[in-house]
């Protein structure tokens, strides 16, 4: 099964990492970057994608704002949150808001492809559970 994955995030170089990244893993289908939080609410809206790779640091509406948002919009939609941020109770509050894994800025490519495995797995157990 292939997953629908969302790329938000603002730095151009950085979508560029994910998607080379990601190039790697079989089971995911890049379709669509988004640089901003209200785009990216529209593109989850317009796509229901399976997965959204999230940077909370965003113009217009940020990360945890997305999150929030995420259950109401798109409710079957997981999310990996990729972040420089390390203050204890913004990953709380993301990890409370359902996001999966939290990465942490600097990573390096395993960690972001183990991250989706973790995903892939999440779907395939329960497609078959």
């Amino acid at each position: 099964m292939q997953l629908k994955c969302l790329i938000i995030e603002d730095a151009s170089f950085m979508r560029e990492i994910y998607r080379y990244a990601l190039s790697s893993c079989q089971q995911i289908e890049i379709i669509g970057e988004a640089v901003d939080g209200e785009e990216a609410m529209k593109m989850i809206s317009e796509y229901k994608p399976d997965l959204i790779l999230l940077d909370l640091v965003l113009p217009l509406k940020s990360g945890l704002d997305i999150l929030k948002e995420l259950s109401l919009v798109s409710p079957k939609t997981k999310a990996i949150v990729v972040s420089s941020i390390e203050d204890d109770p913004i990953i709380s509050k993301a990890k409370a808001l359902g996001v999966i894994t939290y990465i942490k800025k600097p990573f390096t490519k395993a960690d972001l492809v183990d991250a989706f495995n973790e995903v892939s797995r999440e779907y395939s157990e329960v497609q078959n559970g």
